[in-house]
């Protein structure tokens, strides 16, 4: 169980920290939560799903780094950017991103070496260099018709990666 810690700043509230353990983190939807600060769930080797509430814009740097029994997110439906190394090094096995997302930044899933498949949904336009760096299991990626730009290092150390394109 997560007991859940918020700043209120002049754009909005942030969640800044998740005191507690357990294998699910469910983000109460209660309050207009805007951004996810870093470091949120670091380390927490015990966590297996999470689930944000749409209110949600950006995701922090680091928030899953070490959740190596993280399986699935729930990412929400109107996050707008992901900082940073914000998945690195997290189990996680699928991840469906949202059209919201304009680009996909550098080392946001940086060494999730349990990453088989993802999605990215219309909307999306960019895909930075090592946005999916060292993602070694990553077979197949579905991007949609919107993407305009994929850095020629975005899959850098994915050598089965496999690109489906709508």
């Amino acid at each position: 169980m997560y007991q859940y810690y918020y700043k209120t700043k002049d754009f909005g509230i942030c969640l800044m920290e998740a005191v507690g353990a357990g294998e699910e983190a469910i983000i109460p939807a209660d309050k207009e939560i805007l951004i996810v600060g870093d470091d949120l769930f670091k380390g927490h080797k015990e966590l297996e799903r999470v689930e944000f509430p749409d209110t949600i814009i950006e995701i922090g740097g680091f928030v899953f780094d070490g959740c190596e029994k993280l399986k699935s997110v729930k990412l929400p439906a109107n996050l707008n950017d992901f900082w940073q190394y914000a998945m690195t090094r997290c189990g996680i096995e699928a991840i469906e991103i949202p059209g919201s997302v304009a680009r996909i930044a550098s080392f946001t899933f940086n060494q999730c070496d349990q990453l088989k498949t993802v999605k990215i949904n219309e909307g999306t336009e960019k895909i930075l260099a090592w946005a999916f760096r060292d993602c070694v299991r990553l077979e197949d990626v579905y991007l949609p018709t919107t993407i305009k730009e994929i850095s020629d290092k975005a899959f850098e150390g994915c050598p089965n990666v496999k690109i489906h394109r709508k």
